[in-house]
């Protein structure tokens, strides 16, 4: 078998490196005809020598490199990929950091999905940190990469428990554990006269150095068992965690020396200041009495170190981490408290005071840890992977030649409206121009574009703070003191003030109960109360706010972008802004829907205008939470259609489009609503492999090609959708076809299925040519034109 890994790898310096060596190792014992390949990932600047088993490396920083390494073992003869996963390899943390002697959590952005929607080859992601408390970033990180593997490892039971309870993820991963060398638990006596430590009793700790770890705890503990057994030394061994080291320097690791003076602990504390390889660990833990694991996180579900005391049959006092409680259950060793110098006391002298005890642990940790072995291990992940090869064979087929994109032109004067050609707010700064509603009137082209908004980050003289302690918010003046990075604005419909308006506010990022993971929301925790009556787990705001502008043209290339906002905030239901219009024209009249945002939902609401410089509003048109409502150009029947995005939170998911109809444009929903499209469970290429979206999205109104009616929806290119003219006909077939960078349609049956992912907002027929807007990276507006045989062919049955 031709296994291709993904991870660090040796001359790196971490411990997911020295698990892929010893893991590769283990399965070459396992069935020497294995033949291993490494995919090495690097931090940025770095540069390192490996050896010719490297064959691929990958730079940190981005999700570009880990796509092209996933194209390059795509290209390969390799049969499986064998990825070892950590958060910080594959993935970057913003705007976290460290705060004392605690790792403050970020927003993360993960790396690992990219590379496995790339990759076509069967993969085995092993989860060597799964969190039971994680922020919402990591959880659905961790559920997009369970849903694009094709297999998961974990190593221990609590971790299924975790990733099914907390997760969500229904799906059994493997269990296999953490590997350890076979060590024969002999030759105490010769190895500490090798150390030059012979007539001492040694507590040990070693691996990696940082904050983390406990070890101030431990050194703390030792004036007691001094007291009774004055013989007693502690032994530190590893080097401070690089990225630790590059940060913060040795800042750590002089504090334990100066505690260690103060206590007067110099002959029974000693450092080993340096990278151990795996000879030395095993020869500082086999001259061991008993070893410590004091380290501070409840949740680390993983403990190498702790794996290879087990394996060296020591007697082992921990703290109750995850992996600690599993694998020290059964009397296999001896638990105290997390920062507990009085109990690592206790439990170190007990087991230095009564010789059965400890001989007692130690047999236990040894059968224990036999049944976890490298060798053992390593037989394990191959079964695992050849069982993921014979269910996903490789498939041998003809290497396409790329296209020229021919379906559609990008305008050359693309982007059409950019961030920094709008003229903000008093206080804010514009940091989207993106859902431009297009329509013609007259001579002129015309965009509502929305256009979103956030609070500088510097607050102004007269900044207000906001109180979100209360049932509603509330401005109170900012304290001195506060710097800039330390606060996050927020901005809100404030529509108790007379008059109503626009106000701006900010918080302190370290607000307990606060949740800044997600860039887009401030998520608040207060169970004494919220925003929304008998919530009391939290309450959702917006980062940012937006409001719609228009702009205007004579050839459709270049806009004039009106100096103030056209439609802005006005009701309650549109408290964090006004979104994503859409146009669609009856008679002489534009009617416009947007999306409402408030803290009671999101909804639809609808205004009309003749000339795009006086409107008239009507309100909300549905009930939350309806979204990329869309109407129909034409009545049927005598009555107005509708196509609505549902986007329900409560229960069940909600797929696809539905139809709603009125008699008077207020109200909704005669003759019942009812689903229309929807995605479908297909797997392979086109259109299916975007059916993981929570919903299809509609980004312009209908247009007529014929007998039918094609739709647009947007995932990352473009596509339509035909259907029946005819309200009442819900159960026809329709066809699908893209638009997509490669060219390629796709033939839907029984419900329509779409593949697309350019947001289209509107298509017009100019001389002979359709013209749409859409915007790419949800970050401006362009504009390309297709040809008119582009919709679906109106002979063709819907």
């Amino acid at each position: 078998m031709r296994i291709a890994f993904v991870s660090t790898y040796p001359p790196r310096r971490c411990g997911i490196a020295t698990f892929t060596s010893d893991l590769i190792h283990a399965i070459r014992q396992a069935d020497p005809s294995t033949r291993a390949r490494i995919a090495a990932i690097d931090e940025r600047n770095s540069v390192r020598a490996y050896g010719s088993e490297v064959r691929w490396r990958i730079r940190q920083g981005t999700p570009m490199p880990y796509r092209a390494a996933a194209r390059a073992i795509d290209r390969s003869n390799a049969d499986v990929v064998c990825v070892q996963h950590e958060f910080g390899l594959y993935g970057l943390w913003k705007g976290g950091g460290w705060v004392g002697d605690h790792w403050i959590e970020g927003t993360y952005e993960d790396h690992l999905t990219p590379f496995l929607d790339e990759l076509e080859k069967p993969a085995l992601v092993t989860l060597h940190t799964v969190l039971p408390e994680p922020s919402p970033a990591v959880r659905e990180a961790v559920r997009s990469i369970a849903d694009a593997a094709h297999g998961l490892t974990v190593m221990a039971e609590t971790a299924v428990d975790i990733l099914r309870d907390v997760y969500g993820i229904a799906e059994r991963p493997t269990v296999i554990p953490h590997g350890m060398p076979h060590i024969e638990p002999i030759g105490r006596r010769r190895l500490k006269a090798k150390l030059g430590l012979d007539h001492r009793q040694i507590v040990s700790t070693f691996g990696l150095v940082g904050p983390g770890k406990g070890l101030e705890y431990v050194i703390e503990a030792m004036p007691a068992v001094v007291a009774r057994h004055p013989d007693a030394l502690y032994l530190i061994a590893g080097q401070t965690h690089p990225e630790l080291l590059k940060q913060r320097g040795e800042e750590y690791r002089n504090r334990l020396t100066a505690l260690v003076e103060e206590l007067g602990l110099t002959d029974n504390v000693v450092f080993v200041n340096q990278y151990l390889e795996q000879r030395d660990i095993i020869d500082y833990l086999l001259a061991t009495d008993v070893y410590v694991t004091p380290y501070l996180d409840p949740n680390q579900i993983t403990s190498g170190t702790l794996s290879y005391a087990l394996g060296a049959g020591k007697a082992v006092v921990s703290t109750p981490y995850l992996h600690a409680k599993e694998a020290l259950a059964e009397e296999r060793g001896l638990l105290v408290d997390f920062q507990a110098a009085d109990q690592i006391a206790d439990a170190v002298n007990t087991i230095l005071d009564d010789p059965k005890l400890k001989a007692r642990l130690e047999k236990s940790a040894y059968r224990y840890a036999n049944e976890a072995t490298w060798p053992k291990t390593g037989a394990r992940f191959l079964d695992v992977m050849r069982e993921l090869v014979a269910e996903h064979p490789p498939v041998q087929k003809e290497r396409r030649r790329e296209k020229p994109l021919t379906v559609a032109h990008r305008l050359r004067g693309n982007p059409l409206i950019q961030p920094g050609d709008v003229e903000p707010q008093p206080g804010f700064e514009v940091i989207s121009t993106i859902n431009p509603g297009v329509a013609t009137v007259g001579d002129e082209t015309v965009l509502l574009v929305r256009v979103t908004e956030r609070p500088k980050p510097e607050p102004g003289a007269d900044a207000r703070m906001v109180d979100l302690s209360g049932p509603e918010p509330r401005l109170v003046p900012l304290p001195g003191g506060l710097r800039p990075e330390q606060l996050i604005g927020m901005a809100f419909f404030d529509h108790q003030q007379e008059p109503p308006k626009i106000v701006i506010g900010y918080v302190p990022r370290d607000l307990p109960g606060l949740d800044l993971s997600d860039p887009r929301t401030i998520r608040y925790r207060n169970t004494a109360g919220g925003f929304t009556q008998g919530q009391t787990e939290f309450t959702d705001y917006l980062s940012h706010i937006s409001h719609l502008r228009v702009a205007r043209s004579s050839d459709g290339n270049h806009f004039t972008i009106d100096p103030e906002p056209t439609i802005v905030s006005a009701t309650p239901l549109e408290e964090y802004g006004v979104e994503d219009p859409r146009i669609t024209r009856l008679g002489d009249v534009f009617h416009i829907t947007y999306v409402a945002v408030s803290r009671l939902g999101i909804t639809t609401a609808r205004l009309t205008t003749t000339d795009f410089r006086s409107f008239e509003r009507h309100g909300t048109m549905l009930e939350p939470d309806q979204k990329d409502v869309v109407l129909f150009p034409e009545q049927f029947e005598g009555r107005y259609l509708a196509l609505t995005r549902p986007m329900p939170g409560s229960f069940g998911r909600v797929l696809g489009l539905w139809l709603s109809e009125s008699d008077d444009l207020v109200h909704w929903g005669k003759g019942g609503s009812r689903s229309t499209t929807a995605p479908t469970a297909t797997t392979g290429t086109g259109w299916a492999r975007c059916c993981w979206m929570p919903a299809i999205p509609r980004r312009c109104s209908p247009a007529r090609t014929g007998p039918c009616w094609p739709r647009r929806r947007s995932t990352r290119s473009m596509g339509s959708c035909a259907m029946s003219c005819s309200p009442a006909d819900t159960s026809t077939s329709g066809t699908a076809t893209s638009a997509s960078s490669t060219g390629r349609p796709t033939r839907a049956s029984a419900l329509p299925t779409w593949r697309s992912t350019t947001c289209c907002r509107r298509w017009t027929r100019y001389s002979g040519r359709w013209s749409f807007t859409r915007h790419p990276a949800r970050l401006r507006s362009h504009a390309p034109t297709a040809r008119p045989s582009d919709p679906p062919d109106p002979r063709r049955r819907c």
